[in-house]
Protein backbone atom coordinates (compact mmCIF):
# COMPACT_ATOMS: atom_id res chain seq x y z
CA UNK A 1 0.00 0.00 0.00
CA UNK A 2 1.05 3.56 -0.67
CA UNK A 3 0.33 6.87 1.05
CA UNK A 4 -2.75 8.78 -0.15
CA UNK A 5 -2.34 10.82 -3.34
CA UNK A 6 0.61 8.64 -4.45
CA UNK A 7 0.18 6.94 -7.84
CA UNK A 8 0.74 3.19 -8.07
CA UNK A 9 -0.69 0.07 -9.67
CA UNK A 10 -4.28 -0.67 -8.71
CA UNK A 11 -4.67 -4.19 -7.32
CA UNK A 12 -7.82 -5.94 -6.11
CA UNK A 13 -8.50 -9.02 -4.01
CA UNK A 14 -11.90 -10.51 -3.15
CA UNK A 15 -14.00 -13.62 -3.68
CA UNK A 16 -15.45 -11.98 -6.81
CA UNK A 17 -12.10 -11.38 -8.54
CA UNK A 18 -11.20 -13.86 -11.26
CA UNK A 19 -8.97 -16.76 -10.29
CA UNK A 20 -7.05 -16.75 -13.57
CA UNK A 21 -7.17 -17.16 -17.33
CA UNK A 22 -8.64 -20.36 -18.74
CA UNK A 23 -5.83 -22.68 -19.89
CA UNK A 24 -3.28 -19.83 -19.75
CA UNK A 25 -1.16 -20.39 -16.66
CA UNK A 26 1.62 -18.03 -17.77
CA UNK A 27 -0.72 -15.04 -18.14
CA UNK A 28 -2.44 -15.96 -14.87
CA UNK A 29 0.88 -15.83 -12.98
CA UNK A 30 1.60 -12.41 -14.51
CA UNK A 31 -1.81 -11.06 -13.47
CA UNK A 32 -2.67 -12.75 -10.14
CA UNK A 33 0.11 -12.92 -7.53
CA UNK A 34 0.74 -15.61 -4.89
CA UNK A 35 -1.40 -13.76 -2.32
CA UNK A 36 -4.40 -13.59 -4.65
CA UNK A 37 -4.04 -9.93 -5.66
CA UNK A 38 -5.24 -9.16 -9.19
CA UNK A 39 -2.88 -6.65 -10.83
CA UNK A 40 -5.17 -4.61 -13.07
CA UNK A 41 -2.47 -2.86 -15.09
CA UNK A 42 -4.02 0.50 -14.19
CA UNK A 43 -2.11 3.31 -12.48
CA UNK A 44 -4.14 5.28 -9.97
CA UNK A 45 -4.28 6.81 -6.52
CA UNK A 46 -6.64 7.30 -3.59
CA UNK A 47 -7.25 10.91 -2.56
CA UNK A 48 -7.82 12.30 0.93
CA UNK A 49 -11.57 11.60 0.67
CA UNK A 50 -10.99 7.92 -0.19
CA UNK A 51 -11.95 8.31 -3.85
CA UNK A 52 -10.01 6.23 -6.41
CA UNK A 53 -8.68 7.90 -9.56
CA UNK A 54 -7.31 5.99 -12.56
CA UNK A 55 -4.73 8.10 -14.36
CA UNK A 56 -2.77 5.79 -16.69
CA UNK A 57 -2.06 2.23 -17.84
CA UNK A 58 1.10 0.19 -17.29
CA UNK A 59 0.79 -1.26 -20.78
CA UNK A 60 -1.56 -0.45 -23.61
CA UNK A 61 -3.58 -3.37 -24.89
CA UNK A 62 -6.14 -3.24 -27.66
CA UNK A 63 -7.89 -6.37 -28.88
CA UNK A 64 -10.14 -6.33 -31.93
CA UNK A 65 -11.91 -9.50 -33.06
CA UNK A 66 -9.40 -11.62 -31.15
CA UNK A 67 -6.31 -9.87 -32.53
CA UNK A 68 -3.86 -7.61 -30.72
Amino acid sequence: SLPKNTPGEICARSQCVMQGYYKNEEETHQTVDDQGWLHTGDIGYIDDDGDVFIVDRIKELIKFKGFQ
